[in-house]
């Protein structure tokens, strides 16, 4: 990057990722990021007054309707040099529109861009109970430093149309076409409290309590063996750091881009029993359910009870296998994550009361 400190735009400070990150981001310790202001495209007049209270000066926000308002986004962002979006990741025209945006950027500064694009490894996960897709691997580890993560994703996609992929390939795809570089995080179960000011729950976990203490008994779907990989949010909102101070110290050196600009986030192991059992030891400890026991139940039973109905989306993303290697943000860029099994297991505890104490007010 130029002298000039860079304008930064985080989409999503509202939610459980984009939140911790704001937060992260500002009580950082490098250099680079020191006194750093972050420009957040929010909707609503209220979320301005807390964002300001809280961050003061640190902070500009600004305001949309909402993900549809692609014009206003396409504005926000041809005002800024770098853009980390963290919305949510199933609307694809408001990411490319981010995309578009910083390429005006480019063409009225001669300056590199940068989209540091939020995704999720259900991208990559089977089939295993529908057989909708199974891998010749079953055990296939994808490792960023390796394998052809784009082309794989482009395979799938052919195959099955899932919102959350069409979207971070559009943003890969609009990336290369008007020369904006694209760096695409992907990240597993994300657990922890968030350090946000509004929403600071994630979705997998508290999903799988919500049932519990809503049926009365733990559930998973099928046999529970499918295995995915977990990080803490705080170890992932320091990896979003870390990417941001190689880009404004080193203009981005270490940091793959486009169709080779996908990396991992993982920093611990599960099988979908462990978040099962997880979730009933918590829900009996807290005296809300009868029994530790967890029952196998469909694919549809599950879905009624944890995602509203679709089974295909508590199968991608709550039942299937997707195992990931995070080898580029700890070799090149030094990420450390600090948070463990302890940690995870932790989780559970945590995610039951706030779920009780929400229940309460």
């Amino acid at each position: 990057m130029s002298n000039t400190a860079p304008a930064i735009l985080l989409t999503g400070a509202t939610g459980y990722i984009g939140g911790s990150i704001l937060t992260h981001l500002l009580d950082s310790q490098h250099l680079a990021l020191k006194n750093v202001v972050i420009t957040c495209l929010v909707r609503g007049e209220d979320r301005v007054a807390k964002l300001n209270a809280k961050y003061g000066s640190r902070v500009k926000p600004v305001l949309h309707k909402d993900l549809d308002d692609t014009d206003r986004a396409i504005e926000v962002a041809s005002q800024h040099d770098i853009v980390i979006n963290t919305t949510i990741g199933y609307h694809p025209a408001s990411a490319a529109a981010l995309v578009q945006g910083l390429a005006k950027r480019k063409q009225q500064t001669g300056r590199d861009v940068w989209m540091i694009h939020t995704s999720g490894t259900s991208n990559l996960a089977d089939r295993p109970i529908s057989k909708g897709y199974v891998e010749d691997d079953p055990e296939r580890v994808f490792d960023d430093s390796k394998d052809d993560i784009y082309a794989y994703e482009k395979m799938r996609n052919d195959k099955e149309l899932y919102p959350q992929r069409t979207s971070e390939l559009g943003v890969i795809d609009e990336g290369v076409k008007l020369g904006v570089k694209t760096l695409v995080i992907m990240s597993p179960t994300i657990y922890g409290v968030g350090t946000g000011e509004f929403n600071v729950s994630s979705i997998q976990v508290p999903a799988y309590v919500n049932a519990c203490i809503a049926k009365g008994y733990a559930m998973v779907a099928g046999d529970g063996k499918g295995v995915w990989d977990n990080v803490h949010v705080g170890d992932l909102a320091e990896l979003y750091a870390l990417c941001l101070v190689n880009i404004v110290e080193k203009g981005g050196a270490d940091l793959p881009t486009g169709k080779q600009g996908t990396i991992f986030s993982e920093n611990g192991r599960h099988t979908w029993m462990d978040i099962a059992q997880g979730v009933a030891d918590a829900a009996y400890e807290a005296g809300r359910i009868k029994s530790r026991d967890v029952r196998s139940v469909s694919l549809q039973e599950a879905a009624d009870a944890i995602t509203g109905g679709d089974p295909h989306i508590v199968e991608l993303a709550m039942s299937s296998n997707s195992r990931t290697k995070g080898t580029v943000a700890r070799e090149k860029l030094g990420w450390k994550p600090t948070r463990g099994p302890d940690d995870f297991k932790r989780g559970f505890t945590e995610e039951v009361k706030a779920a009780i104490q929400k229940e309460a007010k």
